[in-house]
């Protein structure tokens, strides 16, 4: 059974700089690199836990959020097809429709999905999406019933 961490970006993941006027870069949070490499190596029933990315993002585009986390040394650890962001899906976290389409394109159900997200709002419009959610990028290995 595949399973597929979502993860936010700011403020879970990272930082983005400047935090208000036109994103520059993105600051990576101490821990984040260490844990999505051994998340990326875990196996789950024979395979691979599968990363990616939910995020609403304004009015930037999909090219250079790509740019960004390449910068910032996380693209290579986040599935290509498994990046959502709200400027190019045209629909944002507020909304259930987001986390359903993000299974749908992952090609699991919803209950095969952790979002992951500081937002205790943003966890209960996934949770009501049927995703499982945790609120730390560690507490992920608590969710899916791993020792770390």
């Amino acid at each position: 059974m595949s399973l597929v961490l979502l993860f936010d970006l700011g403020d879970t993941l990272v930082v983005p700089r400047p935090a208000d006027g036109p994103l520059q870069r993105l600051a990576v949070l101490p821990f984040v690199p260490e844990i999505l490499t051994r998340q990326k190596g875990t196996m789950v029933g024979g395979a691979p836990l599968r990363l990616g990315v939910i995020s609403n993002t304004g009015t930037e585009a999909g090219d250079k959020l790509r740019s960004l986390l390449k910068d910032a040394g996380l693209l290579g650890l986040f599935e290509t097809g498994l990046l959502f962001f709200s400027s190019v899906e045209g629909v944002d976290k507020g909304d259930k429709k987001f986390f359903e389409l993000a299974a749908t394109r992952a090609q699991v159900t919803p209950a095969q999905c952790v979002y992951v997200s500081e937002s205790e709002a943003e966890r209960k419009v996934a949770a009501s999406a049927g995703l499982l959610v945790s609120f730390h990028p560690l507490h992920v290995f608590d969710v899916i019933g791993l020792v770390p």
